[in-house]
């Protein structure tokens, strides 16, 4: 596939990308993540039935603005990606941040032709008050940027992700993370999650698999992932990413064991 695509316009023009950013009840977030909009061509939002005033925010703030159902998470980001007229897009929630140091490194890339069809960034949780550099949730590396006619998405319940048709680099400069508002949000969002990841798997675990896996993910997060050097903070989230771990497969087991003959 031909990656000849220049961009030659001053540094201070618009990037070719379509940013890509879904929308539900997120008025306090959207300011934080719309902040560097005018650095790129087009910023669409698309917005699933808000009933605060992101609507209103984002269209004060210079984004397009498409209102839709909610189709899954999946079926969702195509619909969206789709909507963009730009050669490249950038996939960003409402829960993530572009800083200054980000756009930077886009122009760098986009000064001459990008050596990838699309690449990875690098998220950085902040929550409750501190950035969280260790376990698992640093690094975190998910590919967010790509050409238009170079991915797709498959079909899944949740953690949908893009598939590249070609090859993948890295941004080095961080993307600021504010996922979770607190420890209840964390709560109700694992619940959910763990309802959405057992309904779209057909294993059946045995009845020891959600403590085997919890233990595991506990010490590979607070020990092998380093989650211990976040302090009382890092255990407190490894605890709640092995419970997490243990629901998922509790679940699961209990789906199965109800469709059982």
């Amino acid at each position: 596939m031909n990656l000849a695509t220049t961009y030659e316009s001053p540094r201070d023009s618009p990037l070719p990308i379509s940013v890509c950013t879904l929308c539900k009840n997120e008025a306090a977030n959207l300011p934080r993540c719309l902040d560097q909009i005018t650095a790129f061509a087009e910023w669409i939002i698309y917005d699933t039935g808000s009933s605060d005033r992101s609507v209103e925010i984002a269209h004060s703030l210079g984004a397009t603005v498409i209102t839709g159902p909610w189709q899954g998470f999946a079926k969702s980001r195509r619909t969206h990606f789709n909507l963009a007229s730009q050669p490249w897009i950038f996939w960003i929630d409402a829960d993530e941040v572009i800083t200054p140091q980000l756009v930077s490194e886009l122009r760098e890339i986009f000064s001459e032709n990008p050596a990838h069809h699309a690449y990875e960034i690098n998220r950085l949780m902040r929550f409750e008050g501190r950035w969280i550099r260790h376990g698992d949730w640093f690094p975190d590396r998910v590919t967010r940027l790509f050409r238009s006619d170079s991915w797709a998405v498959p079909d899944r319940e949740i953690h949908e992700a893009v598939r590249i048709h070609g090859t993948t680099g890295r941004l080095t400069s961080l993307v600021p993370h504010h996922s979770y508002r607190d420890w209840p949000d964390r709560r109700a969002r694992v619940e959910n999650y763990t309802n959405l990841w057992a309904a779209q798997h057909t294993s059946r675990p045995s009845a020891a698999t959600p403590s085997l896996r919890a233990t595991w993910k506990f010490l590979r997060c607070y020990l092998l992932k380093l989650g211990i050097l976040d302090g009382l903070l890092g255990y407190h989230i490894a605890c709640s990413i092995a419970n997490e771990t243990f629901l998922k497969y509790h679940k699961l087991r209990k789906k199965s064991l109800r469709a059982a003959p």
